[in-house]
């Protein structure tokens, strides 16, 4: 990854390989064994299980000739202690090959149990980046939301439960080996997900864009997923349409390869101490930050920020650099309200007094390294409560 080489005038791009189209989860047992797998953990959380996908998963493996054994003890924000236990089993049934059918939630935890598997010790000893230094076991992902990338990225977030933090883990050695994306999935999805999960995307691609470290192969993933999602988000939110959940997908998936590779910001910085300490649902999160923190970030990327009001409407092409990007947190405001998630931390419960502790965890994110500015405490205590 660019951020971590030696010499900083070299860059590098990472990507797994992409299977997309209906019937993609055909597939997931044809990909594990050719990985070289025989015994499967197949890693993913009650919700899926009961839309029939991890059923129809299985059937796969079990026409592929593979063993499996299921792990689905995962929530909304990863735990610690689950990975954990998601590594006993994986041992336990002596598995050489993980799958992971769901959403960030399962892929993450899938990536965390990957790296105990080769690397031994506990979680908390890889959080940083670069920290896992033997290679993982094949890791095949069936994403059944369009949002969180994890599919696609280089990235895991497990929540420390001691600390109550949540632990950015990141490395290439966990980038999954094949996404098998399938519009299908989308399908069981409420419109309530569909809707959070997708302003992750945008978030992703938004953040992806005015990085520090974006480049000429991350800018048009992040380009056409945030046109993408201002194209689609509404109709997939609202009636769950073939063209738009296809659209959602391919936006997920580009937003995914732009934010691996160019890393994250200030949002996604104030959004993990949300979870952490609130268990708010990471989308949800992002949505109601993604404004205030957009106005604050405004003046240094102001061109960048006039770039994706271009994506975002095209309306806004014959105007000025400063009023097009201006424009960015309204048009982000109206999508929000649209899409029937909230608007104010306060909706979600957060308590003003617990801003300071927030802030003092988002200040230390790593995603703030790559924002176009690194805020200071007392700034992003002003973010918070601007979205309070």
């Amino acid at each position: 990854m660019n951020a971590m080489t030696a010499n900083e005038d070299l860059l590098k791009f990472e990507i797994p390989e992409v299977v997309f189209g209906r019937g993609a989860l055909g597939q997931i047992g044809d990909c594990a064994g050719r990985l070289g797998g025989e015994r499967v953990l197949l890693v993913t959380d009650p919700g899926v299980a009961a839309a029939g996908w991890v059923d129809e998963a299985i059937g796969h493996l079990r026409d592929a000739g593979l063993d499996w054994a299921v792990f689905d003890n995962v929530v909304t924000n990863p735990r610690d202690f689950q990975v954990e236990q998601g590594i006993q089993l994986y041992r336990r049934k002596r598995c050489d090959v993980i799958v992971a059918v769901g959403g960030g939630s399962p892929i993450d935890t899938a990536k965390g149990i990957a790296i105990l598997a080769s690397n031994h010790g506990a979680i908390h000893e890889y959080e940083g980046c670069n920290l896992v230094t033997q290679p993982i076991p094949p890791l095949v992902c069936a994403p059944t939301t369009a949002g969180t990338g994890a599919d696609v990225s280089q990235f895991s977030i497990i929540a420390d439960t001691r600390r109550k933090v949540k632990m950015t883990l990141l490395s290439r050695a966990i980038m999954p080996d094949v996404s098998l994306i399938d519009p299908r999935l989308l399908t069981t999805l409420s419109l309530e997900m569909i809707a959070a999960t997708g302003m992750d995307a945008l978030t992703h691609a938004v953040e992806a864009y005015v990085s520090s470290l974006a480049w000429p192969m991350t800018d048009p993933h992040a380009l056409h997923a945030i046109e993408l999602v201002g194209r689609h988000l509404r109709e997939a939110a609202r009636a769950k349409s073939p063209a738009a959940l296809d659209g959602m997908f391919i936006a997920c998936l580009e937003a995914g390869i732009a934010f691996s590779n160019a890393i994250l910001g200030a949002i996604h910085a104030l959004a993990h101490p949300l979870g952490a300490l609130y268990d708010i649902h990471h989308g949800v999160a992002n949505a109601v930050l993604l404004p205030a923190v957009v106005r604050k970030n405004m003046g240094y990327a102001l061109s960048r920020f006039a770039d994706i009001a271009h994506a975002l409407s095209p309306e806004t092409r014959g105007r000025g650099v400063r009023a097009a990007a201006e424009a960015v947190p309204e048009m982000l405001d109206a999508l929000i309200a649209d899409i029937g998630l909230p608007s104010r931390l306060s909706e979600l419960g957060v308590d003003p007094a617990d801003i300071p502790a927030l802030a003092e965890m988002a200040q230390v994110d790593p995603c703030m390294l790559t924002n176009p500015y690194c805020y200071s405490k007392a700034e992003i205590e002003s973010m918070y409560r601007d979205a309070l």
